[in-house]
């Protein structure tokens, strides 16, 4: 007898999330080999059998593209091809046309609004200010830009037409920018501290094919080089007088903050790469701060230069030695261990003669520093062979520094302890002279043969009064910069400060910018805006005039 059977139990049954997860996966799979064949990666394989048949890509370039960029697309777009078959070719009448447009894309053109170096507007205002720009720009960022500005004019020199009220400013692609123009914020930004203060135009394909243009854009890497990079920007405070003595250390004591004066600037003072001080003052344990011209400082003091942000520290002031030159060179010892560099005074007479180079982002700084007045007098703020002091001033001696400099630096600055300006008023107003550079000795004479002898920034660090600035040669002259922290509160000219913010990229200077300060009866410095800060450009103006 035959007997029927049934099984009637069920197969093991996968969980329901591995099966999805298979299925994911096959999916994913699926998917991504086909991106990938499709996007580029058919370049490396035979013959794929679901993708489009291998296209060569007729481009069309504007007729007048930089020819280094036309050079450097046509050369590595040249080098893709499969089996032969290259995937781009170019002609008058491509397919595919590239172009400039508003916004982001292969390549960005900046473009930034220029004043005259000694205007005083900060900002662009198309509605108050002539507009101009530059013939050198690609012609259809031209077109662009007229779009937006149909009354901006084309000019061959822009240095010709912008003038000292800044009341004509010039659109420029930031690769023109240039240290003797001043940049001017955009919609209130300032593009080397925030590249959205720019007008942005960019090269791509005008059909606006993302395929083509990404294929372009991974394979162009060559275009960077012709690119503004941000991240090659190094920037530099530097700052002009800090004494932390007399009636300044005595606030300090009495807040019980021994970084008390920096409080109100020193975000400011540490938002770059490096921060440069000229600190007269040397600290001696024990100092009991007077009212007098001896000066001294706490050990302690030194907190407002961490609180600053400060690198380097430049030792060119004449009161370094007013307690012995052994305290000097204590206080040296302490920057050391702070890990702070210095420059224009040191442990002896060689150490002080040495220049400071210190590298960053791809540009090399010399820091040269001399104390030239108290040269000329002799007195013992000096370095001497055995004793702890400020660099001694010569002809011969800066003219073969800056040649040496010039020799393993991209930048050479050169800075001076120079004679002061005591022509203060009796009582708290403004007074003109101060802001001038001296006639006798002679520091106009002085400061531009630092630049006759290849210097690219001359500044003087002795200045407790700001005092006005120029172009020579190309070259940028600061000849007083005020005091960054002190006491002296009885002059508007003495609680005036600048401080300059230098922007290099690639090793050439590229823009430096002028930030007004002030104190008050608090002694705590803050960066100047609106009237004050008019105040003081006016003042400069006036005294270079």
């Amino acid at each position: 007898m035959r007997i029927s059977y049934t099984d009637t139990t069920k197969p093991e049954e996968k969980p329901k999330s591995q099966v999805k997860l298979r299925h994911f996966l096959v999916v994913f799979a699926s998917a991504f080999l086909i991106t990938f064949l499709w996007l580029g990666g058919s370049e490396a394989l035979k013959t794929p059998r679901f993708v489009k048949p291998y296209e060569t890509f007729s481009l069309e370039l504007p007729s007048d593209l930089p020819a280094e960029i036309k050079t450097k697309l046509e050369e590595d777009l040249s080098k893709i091809a499969l089996e032969g078959k290259p995937r781009f070719s170019f002609s008058k009448e491509g397919e595919f046309e590239l172009g400039f447009s508003a916004g982001s894309g292969i390549l960005n053109y900046y473009v930034v609004p220029v004043a005259h170096l000694y205007a005083i507007v900060d900002d662009f205002n198309p509605a108050k200010q002539k507009m101009v720009f530059s013939s050198s720009l690609p012609t259809q960022v031209k077109h662009l830009l007229l779009e937006d500005y149909p009354q901006a004019k084309e000019v061959e020199d822009i240095d010709k037409v912008l003038d000292e009220a800044g009341k004509t400013v010039a659109l420029v692609e930031v690769k023109t920018l240039k240290a003797t123009n001043k940049l001017l914020k955009f919609e209130g930004k300032y593009f080397l501290d925030d590249n959205n203060g720019s007008l942005v135009y960019s090269l791509g394909i005008k059909s606006g094919n993302t395929f083509v243009s990404d294929l372009i854009r991974r394979n162009v890497v060559g275009l960077k080089e012709f690119a503004f990079d941000t991240s090659t920007i190094s920037k530099v405070n530097q700052t002009g007088v800090t004494a932390i003595t007399r009636a300044l250390a005595k606030k300090i004591d009495a807040s019980g903050d021994f970084a008390y004066p920096a409080k109100k600037i020193s975000e400011f003072l540490k938002d770059v790469d490096i921060t440069h001080v000229s600190n007269e003052i040397s600290s001696v344990p024990g100092c009991v701060p007077t009212d007098g011209l001896r000066f001294c400082a706490k050990p302690e003091y030194l907190k407002v230069l961490e609180e600053s942000g400060v690198d380097v520290v430049e030792l060119t002031g004449n009161h370094n030695n007013d307690y012995g030159a052994s305290f000097n060179l204590s206080t040296i010892k302490s920057y050391e261990k702070m890990g702070l560099k210095y420059f224009g005074g040191g442990k002896d007479k060689e150490d002080a003669a040495k220049i400071l180079y210190l590298e960053n982002k791809g540009t090399k700084l010399a820091f040269i520093g001399y104390n030239y007045y108290d040269t000329i007098l002799g007195t013992g703020a000096l370095a001497g062979e055995d004793r702890a002091g400020a660099n001694i001033y010569s002809d011969r001696k800066m003219e073969k520094d800056i040649q040496k400099a010039r020799s393993e630096a991209d930048v050479v600055i050169v800075d001076f302890q120079f004679q002061e300006c005591y022509s203060y008023p009796s009582s708290d107003v403004i007074y003109p002279i101060c802001y001038k550079p001296l006639a006798s000795p002679d520091q106009k004479g002085l400061f531009r043969k630092a630049v006759d002898y290849g210097a690219d920034i001359v500044v003087g660090t002795q200045a407790h009064q700001p005092q006005t600035f120029e172009a020579y040669k190309g070259k940028l002259i600061f000849y007083g910069l005020g005091n960054l922290f002190f006491d002296q509160i009885n002059w508007i000219g003495t609680r005036h400060g600048l401080i300059l913010t230098h922007y290099f990229s690639k090793g050439k200077l590229i823009q430096t910018k002028l930030t007004t300060t002030n104190y008050d009866g608090d002694m705590q410095t803050y960066v100047t805006k609106g009237a004050q800060r008019v105040q003081l450009l006016n003042l400069i103006k006036v005294a270079r005039d």
